[in-house]
């Protein structure tokens, strides 16, 4: 008693070859791409990270320059012609 053997047709043979390679390189890239796309993001927090707090120091160093009126006195004297008690006030005319 012979067993009959059915072989797959060369085009058989080379649809589950394709199968079993594309089915894991599909899931595969699909891991890989979400993976560069989390480390891109990741990237560009942390240089917005960078940033925020590159603002926030200057923040607080205006916000000291405030409170010790350095700031305010220079700021009161240039932009709004400013004077203490007792100054003499000189006027140069423009040539």
């Amino acid at each position: 008693m012979r067993r009959s053997r059915k072989r797959l047709s060369k085009k058989g043979r080379w649809i589950i070859i394709l199968l079993i390679v594309a089915i894991p390189l599909f899931y595969f890239s699909k891991r890989i791409y979400k993976f560069v796309s989390s480390t891109r993001e990741e990237n560009n927090l942390k240089r917005e990270i960078i940033i925020l707090k590159a603002e926030s120091q200057v923040i607080r160093n205006r916000i000291n320059e405030y409170k010790r009126g350095n700031h305010l006195e220079a700021t009161a004297r240039d932009v709004l012609g400013m004077i203490k008690k007792g100054e003499k006030i000189y006027l140069v005319p423009k040539k």
